[in-house]
């Protein structure tokens, strides 16, 4: 390098800038209408929703259904069903009307009428105002049920449209919420009244099985279950799984495969339904190069990973230099590609499928998988389960599916359940501790033992107690003194200094 030169450190472009050249030009522009909602998710996330309303407007009806199945859905942990997150549908509503009332109001015309309505329902309690006033005289005049009603009523923010009163279950969006409904009123009139007619037959039914109206005033509840399976419809025909089914798949896969049979409907019915339409090439058009143009703008932000990065192979082969020996999954995945290019697209599937499910259905360190660690997950616990089996050549259909579910099983086995039997041997003179540990060995669920591990300082130095959560997690991996990058367990030889550690508890 010649003397005084210096090397400039890359820097990703801020999301102010990455707008800001979207923006400009007309081509990433019209670009923006062709990626794929997740693609879009991601911008969005990066610019952040709240300053992302000029893309939003640009986005079609088929993308922000995409977005909102992502966006508006949300669980506490891995695992749990995720539920409608009406305070983010606010924000949204909010974003879109930077577009215009008409554009909102069209947009939502344009999707599925049940989400719409379960969207209303949730933030609105919509009463027909007849059977109100009729439910009000029944009361009497000196009713205490009616004087509560009445000043509850009072004190809600409200909006009478034709014979309903809408009724706001929260306060933020009410304003955005009124006005989108106004322009239903306005351009879609048939599917307004539908929408408030359903709604205020939802809210009588809630209203009498919940003790009247005030007591509904004072609490909430929600009906959203035929929209979640819909969106889970959707959701399974690209390739995701649910976190319910991700749980009871991995709750199975827990369990001696003789006992639970070769087969499990989650996995039979994720690749029944996986959407394996061939998708068209893009075309060498102005619009292609447009794409990829935005493409390159979203690479060079770091919204999505670069071409390579997104390539299964790089998952599988880039990341082996990282690890301790060579997993024998890779091995043989390898040998696969060079002799059975077919049968390796069909393995690469049920790779892909099995990080959905660890991303979907389980915790790693008290929070979720990241989507690169649950592949290193993956790849150790097949090749665990490859070390048992009689034919590790990966020929026969799921056999990928089959080799997570013993590898998973052996270390549910071998090191979750033999590092609780353990500690509960070591630790009957704490009558707490002891307590959670066989009860953790009854449901076998030892992850509910990390609760209790803070609790140990005086038995165990804080080494040994990092090793011990991580052994105990929902996916048990190495840490503290058997710490490894990746931290996962992929052998037996590695099986064998998890049984030396506890022997020394």
């Amino acid at each position: 390098m010649t003397s005084g030169t210096r090397m400039r450190k890359f820097r990703a472009p801020t999301p102010k800038a990455l707008l800001a050249r979207i923006l400009d030009r007309r081509d990433l522009v019209t670009a923006v209408r062709e990626l794929p909602p997740s693609g879009l998710a991601r911008l969005i996330d990066h610019v952040g929703l709240e300053d992302a309303g000029e893309i939003v407007a640009l986005a079609t009806t088929e993308q922000l259904e995409g977005v909102f199945d992502e966006d508006l859905w949300r669980n506490e942990r891995p695992g749990e069903d995720e539920t409608f997150d009406e305070e983010r549908f606010a924000v949204w509503l909010e974003i879109l009307l930077e577009a215009g009332e008409e554009f909102t109001a069209d947009r939502l015309a344009s999707m599925p009428e049940d989400f719409v309505t379960m969207a209303v329902h949730r933030a609105a309690l919509v009463v027909d105002i007849d059977e109100l006033a009729v439910e009000m005289a029944e009361r009497g005049e000196y009713d205490d049920d009616r004087d509560l009603t009445e000043k509850a009523l009072e004190s809600s923010l409200y909006q009478e449209i034709d014979n309903y009163r809408l009724i706001a279950r929260q306060h933020e969006g009410w304003d955005a919420l009124v006005t989108v409904l106004l322009a239903l009123d306005t351009n879609h009139r048939a599917l307004f009244e539908r929408i408030l007619e359903r709604c205020a037959a939802m809210a009588s039914r809630y209203i009498e099985e919940n003790g009247g109206l005030y007591e509904v005033l004072s609490s909430e509840e929600m009906l959203e279950a035929d929209v979640a399976g819909d969106r889970d419809d959707r959701r399974a025909g690209q390739g995701f799984v649910s976190p319910s089914s991700a749980k009871s798949f991995l709750a199975l896969a827990r369990l001696p495969l003789a006992k639970t049979g070769e087969v499990d409907a989650v996995t039979k019915a994720y690749f029944r339904d996986l959407d394996r339409a061939p998708k068209a090439a893009p075309k060498r058009t102005e619009e292609g190069e447009s794409l990829g143009r935005l493409v390159a703008a979203l690479e060079e932000a770091e919204v999505i990973a670069s071409e390579p990065e997104r390539k299964p192979r790089a998952k599988l082969e880039g990341r082996s230099a990282k690890l301790t020996g060579e997993p024998l999954v890779r091995e043989v995945l390898a040998t696969l590609q060079a002799t059975e290019p077919n049968l390796y697209g069909e393995r690469l599937e049920e790779l892909a499928y099995l990080v959905n499910v660890l991303v979907a259905g389980c915790a790693f360190e008290g929070r979720r998988f990241r989507p690169s660690e649950a592949a290193d997950a993956v790849v150790a616990v097949c090749s665990l389960g490859l070390e048992d089996s009689l034919d590790s050549s990966l020929r026969e259909p799921r056999s990928l599916v089959r080799a997570f579910r013993v590898g998973f099983h052996r270390l549910h086995r071998d090191v979750a359940l033999a590092i609780a039997t353990a500690l509960e041997r070591r630790l009957t003179n704490l009558p707490r501790a002891h307590r959670v540990l066989r009860s953790a060995l009854e449901s076998g669920k030892t992850w509910t033992i990390l609760s209790v591990l803070d609790d140990l300082v005086d038995v165990w130095d804080e080494p040994t107690r990092e090793t011990l959560a991580g052994l105990l997690d929902e996916c048990p991996h190495r840490s503290g003194k058997l710490a490894e990058e990746p931290p996962f367990i992929a052998s037996k030889a590695t099986l064998k200094l998890v049984a030396s550690f506890a022997k020394t508890l």
